[in-house]
Formats: C-alpha cells, sequence, structure tokens
C-alpha cells in the first residue's frame, strides 16, 4: 500500500479519536452550550497530531497515478461475504440497490472505521429514552441548538419523539464531521469528500455541480454548529450524496471528476430506492459528460451502497465474523 494511503488511514484514526474525546467530554443534550468550543479543539488537536504524519499525505498526486491508485484499491477491496452476495436489508431489493451493495470501493476501511466510531457516540444512548418527547428531554434553552444538529426546525422539534431516526441523524452528522475534519487537515484535498450536494434545473432536467468555496473545498451554508444544513443548492430534485470519492482530489469537484458516489446507511435507516434511482440518473449524465468531454470512462462514477455494520471491511477472523453478527442481532432485538 503506497504511503499516501496509509497516511491517510491513519489521520482518519486520528480525526475519529480527537472527536471522540471531544464528544465524550460534553454531551450533545447534557452541555451543548460547549458544542462548538469542543470541535474547534478537536480540530486544534488533530491538527497537532498531523504536524508528525508523514508530508506525503498532502503532496500532490500525479493524475494518472492517482486515478490507477484508486483503481487498485478498488479492485482490491476486501468484501465480506455479506456484502458480495448483497444479503441482508432491505428485504426487497432493487437490481440497482443489490449492484450498489457489491460495488468495490476504496477506503471501506476508512469508512467502516469513522462509522463505527459514529454508531458508538455517547450521546448515542438516547435510544434509552426512546419513545419521550425531544422537548421532554432537552432543556428549552437548548433546543434551538439541538433542533440544528438534527437538521429540524424548533418547532419540529418539539413534536419529535426520541426514536431512531433521530439517533441516525445524529450518527450521520458524525461521520460528516469527521470526514469534514480530515479534508480540512488535508487541505482541502482529501479522497473523501462529505454531504456533497447537487442542484437540479428543472428546466434541462439535468443536475448542477456541487458549489465550492475553493478549488478543491466544498461550499457550506450552514452553521459551524452543522455546517452542512441548510444544503447550498434549494428546490426541487437536489440531492446530497453522504460521501464523494473524486478522481483527482487536487482538482475541483466537477461532474466529470466522480470517482465513486457512497451512500451510508446505519441500521434501521430506510434504504429508499427512489434514492438511488436518482443517484443512477446522476451517474448516467456524469457518463455523458465525460464522453463529451473525451474523458476515457466506462461509467460516470461506481455507485455504492454502504450498510453499516453489514458491510464493513473484510477481516480475517471468527471474532470479527461474530462481532458483526452480535451487532445486527442485538440492534434488531432494541428496535423491531
Amino acid at each position: 500500500m503506497l504511503p499516501v494511503i496509509i497516511g491517510i488511514i491513519e489521520l482518519a484514526g486520528y480525526a475519529a479519536t480527537a472527536y471522540e474525546l471531544y464528544r465524550t467530554a460534553t454531551n450533545a443534550y447534557g452541555e451543548v452550550k460547549n458544542y462548538q468550543d469542543n470541535i474547534k479543539k478537536a480540530k486544534d488537536e488533530i491538527k497537532k497530531i498531523m504536524q508528525n504524519l508523514d508530508k506525503e499525505i498532502t503532496d500532490k498526486i500525479d493524475r494518472q497515478r492517482e486515478k490507477v491508485l484508486l483503481t487498485t484499491l478498488t479492485s482490491g477491496d476486501k468484501q465480506t461475504n455479506t456484502t458480495k452476495s448483497a444479503s441482508g436489508r432491505p428485504q426487497v431489493k432493487s437490481n440497482l440497490i443489490t449492484a450498489a451493495i457489491k460495488q468495490k470501493i476504496p477506503f471501506r476501511p476508512i469508512i467502516s472505521q469513522i462509522c463505527e466510531k459514529a454508531d458508538h457516540l455517547p450521546m448515542i444512548q438516547l435510544r434509552k429514552q426512546k419513545g419521550k418527547k425531544l422537548k421532554d428531554v432537552i432543556p428549552k434553552s437548548k433546543v434551538d441548538i439541538v433542533a440544528k444538529l438534527l437538521k429540524m426546525t424548533a418547532q419540529e422539534l418539539a413534536g419529535a419523539n426520541v426514536d431512531e431516526y433521530i439517533i441516525i441523524r445524529l450518527k450521520q452528522l458524525a461521520v460528516n464531521f469527521m470526514f469534514e475534519f480530515m479534508d480540512e487537515l488535508l487541505k482541502w484535498r482529501s479522497p473523501l469528500k462529505a454531504e456533497v450536494c447537487f442542484g437540479y434545473d428543472i428546466k434541462t432536467k439535468k443536475y448542477l455541480a456541487p458549489q465550492l468555496a475553493s478549488q478543491t473545498r466544498i461550499k457550506r451554508v450552514g452553521s459551524e454548529l452543522n455546517p452542512f444544513w441548510p444544503m447550498p443548492y434549494k428546490g426541487k430534485g437536489t440531492i446530497g450524496a453522504d460521501i464523494i470519492i473524486p478522481e483527482y482530489r487536487g482538482e475541483a469537484l466537477t461532474l466529470t471528476n466522480i470517482f465513486a458516489l457512497v451512500e451510508i446507511k446505519f441500521q434501521n435507516d430506510r434504504i429508499d430506492s427512489e434514492q438511488f434511482d436518482n443517484y443512477e440518473k446522476l451517474k448516467d449524465q456524469c457518463a455523458n459528460l465525460k464522453h463529451t468531454s473525451k474523458i476515457t470512462a466506462s461509467e460516470g462514477f461506481k455507485l455504492s451502497l454502504f450498510r453499516y455494520p453489514e458491510d464493513v471491511a473484510f477481516k480475517d477472523d471468527q471474532n470479527h465474523k461474530n462481532s458483526i453478527n452480535q451487532k445486527v442481532e442485538v440492534k434488531n432485538s432494541e428496535y423491531g
């Protein structure tokens, strides 16, 4: 494995660890007022660690070499038998969703590690309050802040129950933050871009390229508390991808610079066929643009569905297999 990838995997561990430290010190529901300060502390801590990492992580990679690297990592993607056979949820699958589950992708170990960290956040222990109204669990003074965390209005939050839908949103937010940390520390040239928004032109029925704050940085229009919401594009047809892997991370993320789109679904999160139909339309549009631009490509990008914990990176030991099975069984018993 090339040094740059080793460095990025290491960085993922550091990012997750630092995130773990700051959020352990503050419960999103009990000490929300410290949330922003702790995010800053986490970033500062990772930056200190980052100084000791191999400088090659942020060095510019030759375009051809980078494409070969991504292709090599994709070919070597170690999947579990569950992923290879696309077994498990959803019980009824379209051919598109089945193919997305089986799709090989680069960086599965990193995605697995980040999802595992997000799945174990102490704030996820809200499941113990399941069935109660959020307004009865959260102090009135913190309703607005928590609403922003959950991409809800204060009115919506007031009537919401503590259920798996709320918990899934917190997990996804944690994943977004960790990947965004990585991107910032790699000078916005990370090979894993979180929460990428594609607008939609109703007149032309075409998707629009992501809005950028700089050449390689995704534009965010939310608050520091939750920079991912609201999304830069609004309106009917707008879609947001959990993770985009660019073909060339040193160049702007355009519709002709997408290697893979990865949609993450935690346990009990709804897997929507319409969502993947829209991704497929985006994929076809990207393929046509690549062809028009004379960019050699047999497809627009690789479309992947990553279910956690079913589709984590394969580890050749029985304990790991048992661990995955136990996670699925426990979660099903909790929410079934």
